[in-house]
């Protein structure tokens, strides 16, 4: 049996992992640039995207 992907879902797959290392690297550079306690403004505001796309995903159920 073979597996063939189709090119959308290999598309939005590199999108997530872009915008993954984008986000990444921006966390290391702002922790780099101005300390830690950044990181943990960034977890804030990380963790109110993450609860936006969850319910985001319930309003469209």
């Amino acid at each position: 049996m073979t597996h063939t992907a189709d090119q959308g879902g290999n598309r939005l797959t590199l999108r997530i992992i872009a915008l993954l290392l984008a986000v990444l690297a921006i966390a290391v550079l702002a922790v780099i640039q101005f300390g830690l306690p950044v990181l943990g403004l960034l977890g804030l505001m990380l963790t109110v995207a993450v609860f936006a796309v969850m319910l985001m995903f319930t309003a469209g159920n």
